[in-house]
């Protein structure tokens, strides 16, 4: 079958940013702080996708320079999100936190448990329609269950947020087809878990891959268990 012309660029897992801190580690998908890359640069409203870890009982800062929506998906373990004067926000494995952060407010991610470390992303989305719609400030979060598998589940937070995420867990060999809902069809593949093709494209445990132009999205997990994320992505 003949697949449309899209624009595509891959991200590798090895070629990502990295930082280290005390109990703190993050790789950067996009330019980020200190980290600075050609081609590197956001990709539509989405302007960063971190993965980061933090150790046995530590805490990570969280600041942003301007108003964002922040997107925090633990995949192993559950992380404590706090800001002076709010009480904490538990956020677990099979969920998510859409958080809207001012640069003003500095919020704390914590790792709750006294023997483990903990692996999370963020996202971060500049969104002028986020911006201008009624939200709660302490964060909406949003469930969903990888136990069902071999389908991709929405993951929504904010009405009205151009950025919209799927995920999924699949068994080997099984295909799946992903339709963009935005305007420009961008779309930012991330494997989380496993291995995929994705439009031809092989990808394995936590690359990424940016497609513009491309309404419908083939993939094909090539291993069981495989994780697959869609951020489909406004301009």
């Amino acid at each position: 079958m003949m697949l449309p012309t899209t624009d595509a660029q891959i991200y590798l897992e090895s070629l990502r940013g990295r930082f280290q801190a005390n109990g703190f580690q993050s790789f950067r998908t996009f330019n980020f702080e200190e980290y600075r890359a050609v081609d590197r640069e956001a990709f539509g409203t989405l302007e960063v996708l971190n993965d980061e870890m933090l150790m046995p009982e530590c805490s990570h800062e969280l600041k942003v320079e301007r108003f964002c929506q922040v997107i925090l998906l633990p995949i192993v373990g559950a992380i404590e999100v706090g800001e002076k004067g709010r009480e904490p926000t538990f956020v677990n494995s099979g969920e998510a936190l859409f958080l809207p952060a001012a640069e003003d407010k500095h919020y704390t991610i914590t790792n709750p448990y006294p023997d483990e470390a903990i692996n999370y992303l963020q996202a971060r989305i500049n969104d002028g329609q986020f911006l201008s719609t009624p939200m709660s400030l302490s964060g909406i979060t949003t469930q969903f269950d990888l136990r069902e598998t071999n389908v991709l589940h929405s993951v929504r937070g904010y009405n009205g947020s151009s950025a919209h995420l799927f995920i999924g867990q699949y068994d080997g060999r099984v295909e799946g087809v992903f339709t963009s809902g935005n305007p420009r069809h961008n779309a930012f593949i991330f494997v989380i878990e496993g291995a995929f093709e994705v439009q031809n494209r092989l990808l394995e445990r936590r690359d990424g891959l940016a497609l513009g132009n491309a309404e419908e999205i083939e993939f094909e997990a090539l291993s069981n268990g495989a994780i697959i994320l869609v951020i489909d992505v406004g301009v």
